[in-house]
């Protein structure tokens, strides 16, 4: 049986690694010891086929038919060979009946032939179909559960790729493994076939398919090698493009590209490198593998003439030999081409089921507690958080009564995120708990609380459709969304628009201004109509002019719904009921404007800050 290396393609350090040096070490081939019953390779195959049906989840009725209808046309096309040897045997001997017999035989072995091909192929399509939809829907709702770890551990330009090629690929693979089964069937019927008539010729024709087997297989094996690097090199490629496309302005801004660009060209040398040593190996397979079968088939030829001019075999075995032999190679093609094609599948494979077998760090489960109407009360009781083992906050205790306004101030990496992301569920306490109108923000079901609490982020995310389909993910209600628009401040400059609210926003929103993207994104947070609103440092990007649009929009929303803000304007915290100034993860200070200038050492660096970018506006 042939040993199987797992090759962790994540583990691999690209940089570091010789491709000769970490092939020997890593991807030991099969050697002659190795090569006991090449046709069965079992326990090669064995972790593919087990991962693969796990992650497919193929339907078993589809999944038998397209087994048993594979295995069927490849019965017929075995048969034909023989029923052609029987109409030549026929005529030789001048049995026009029998030879007549054989030849309707013949055409009705074809046309059960290609009936079963035709069905083969249509329950492959059922079962692409129907595991391709399923396992997009499992990658999709994975997605939407994971944490926050989950880029830093998946990249994005692999979780793309994952989701675009290999679901696909998976999804195709049931082909391929019905090929591979019914294939080694039968390379094993025509030997039994050929053994009937010539034993002799049949040991020829398996010592031709073991060394064609195994130069293929070896072949194979280096070739896939490199195919792995070359993918996880386009997954460092796609990922940094798309990084590229995302800071494009700043890219040109700042003159990045040239330094960009000799890091581009160090992904795709290396690719360029492991594509060629990959080349090569499909130009050594597919050159040798040919050069050898045609050198053996001349061997057969010749000694299959001296058999025959000494009347040791029959012109229809003759014929019948020569014609297994072609097919058996041809099947002995198949067979690898299967078994290459799960290898590479199998890829495909592990890298879904590194996305479905993500765990986040953290099980971010609601409960049950259905509450139409809330006040929007919330309280933090001795909230403390770690990641990784560092205090991120520490000891928080905060109530916030309904309606209030509330600022979050602190310098960078003071923890104020963290304490959104908090309320957002986005983490769980180490320590502590929040409560929502006295109930715990954990005993509400996920409806529920995500209806009440909604945040209009620092770096909003616009789809890249229309203005009018942005906010009806929110709230399909136009009536609703033209109110939110005008309490946001927007919906005179969407009227002004050709197309007005049915206006195409591009990717990332990027024609219209920062500050129009920041007031849709407002107007979509307030279409929620949750009665917490959470504001996350929204005017830190924005230009003086619409940034002063924003004390307003408070002062309009603060009537019915609790506020928290974090903020670094000075006109924002003077809103505020109260500001809550955070130094290293704990509440340093409590009050407003006037008197944490005297009780606040951080809160009178950041006033200083403020006023010094506002001389800069200025």
């Amino acid at each position: 049986l042939f040993r199987i290396v797992i090759i962790d393609i994540d583990s691999v350090d690209n940089d570091s690694i010789a491709p000769q040096k970490d092939y020997k070490t890593e991807c030991r081939l099969t050697h002659s010891r190795d090569i006991i019953v090449i046709m069965l390779m079992v326990k090669e195959f064995h972790h593919c086929f087990r991962d693969y049906w796990r992650v497919a989840r193929l339907n078993p009725w589809f999944f038998s038919i397209n087994l048993f209808s594979a295995i069927a046309y490849k019965t017929f096309a075995i048969i034909q060979p023989f029923v052609a040897s029987l109409i030549i045997e026929a005529l030789t001997k001048n049995n026009a009946d029998s030879a007549y017999h054989y030849v309707i035989v013949f055409f009705l072995v074809y046309l059960a032939y290609r009936s079963f091909y035709y069905l083969n192929w249509r329950a492959y399509s059922w079962n692409v179909n129907h595991s391709y939809t399923r396992l997009h829907d499992r990658v999709f709702n994975k997605l939407i559960n994971v944490d926050s770890d989950f880029t830093r551990k998946i990249k994005k330009g692999e979780f793309m790729n994952t989701i675009n090629s290999d679901v696909m690929s998976v999804s195709e693979m049931n082909k391929e493994l019905s090929e591979f089964i019914s294939t080694i069937l039968q390379i094993i019927a025509v030997l039994v076939i050929t053994c009937f008539y010539s034993f002799f010729f049949t040991l020829l024709i398996i010592i031709s398919l073991f060394v064609y087997i195994y130069i293929r297989n070896r072949a194979d094996q280096k070739m896939n090698y490199y195919w792995y690097k070359t993918r996880r090199e386009d997954d460092r490629y796609s990922s940094f493009i798309s990084q590229i496309a995302s800071g494009l302005q700043e890219v040109k801004t700042f003159n990045m590209l040239p330094k960009l660009r000799q890091k581009l060209d160090k992904i795709e040398n290396r690719y360029n490198k492991y594509y060629k040593a990959e080349r090569d190996q499909v130009t050594i397979r597919d050159n040798d593998v040919n050069f050898f079968y045609y050198m053996f088939q001349v061997l057969l030829y010749l000694l299959l003439m001296v058999f025959f001019a000494n009347g040791q075999i029959a012109i229809n075995v003759l014929i019948l030999i020569i014609s297994y032999h072609e097919k058996v190679i041809n099947y002995a093609s198949d067979y690898i081409d299967a078994a290459n094609a799960i290898r590479l599948t199998n890829a495909s494979v592990k890298r879904v089921q590194k996305i479905l077998n993500y765990k986040p760090s953290e099980k971010y489960e609601f409960g049950h507690t259905s509450i139409e109407q809330l006040s929007g009360k919330i309280e933090f009781k001795k909230v403390s958080l770690k990641l990784d083992k560092k205090t991120i906050l520490s000891n928080i205790s905060l109530e916030i009564q309904p309606h209030e306004t509330i600022a979050i101030v602190g310098l960078p990496g003071a923890g104020k995120t963290m304490l959104f992301n908090l309320l957002l569920r986005l983490r769980h306490p180490t320590k502590g708990e929040i409560l929502l109108d006295d109930i715990d923000i954990n005993d509400f079901t996920k409806e529920i609380y995500t209806s009440s609490v909604a945040v209009a982020n620092q770096a909003p995310f616009i789809f890249n459709t229309s203005i009018r389909n942005n906010l009806d993910f929110i709230n399909p209600d136009i009536k609703a969304q033209i109110k939110a628009c005008k309490i946001a401040g927007i919906h005179d400059f969407i009227e002004t628009l050709p197309q007005g609210y049915n206006t195409i926003l591009r990717e990332n929103a990027s024609n219209i201004s920062v500050g129009q993207k920041q007031m849709i994104s407002i107007a979509r947070t307030i279409l929620t109509d949750a009665e917490i609103l959470l504001f996350d440092d929204v005017t830190s990007s924005l230009d003086p002019k619409t940034t002063a649009k924003f004390p307003k929009l408070i002062n309009k929303l603060r009537e019915n719904r609790t506020i928290i803000m974090i903020t670094k304007n000075p006109d924002l915290m003077a809103l505020a009921d109260r500001i809550v100034v955070l130094n290293q993860g704990k509440i340093e200070a409590i009050g407003n404007s006037k008197s944490l200038f005297d009780e606040s050492k951080t809160f009178r660096i950041l006033q200083f800050y403020s006023s010094e970018r506002t001389t800069q506006d200025a």
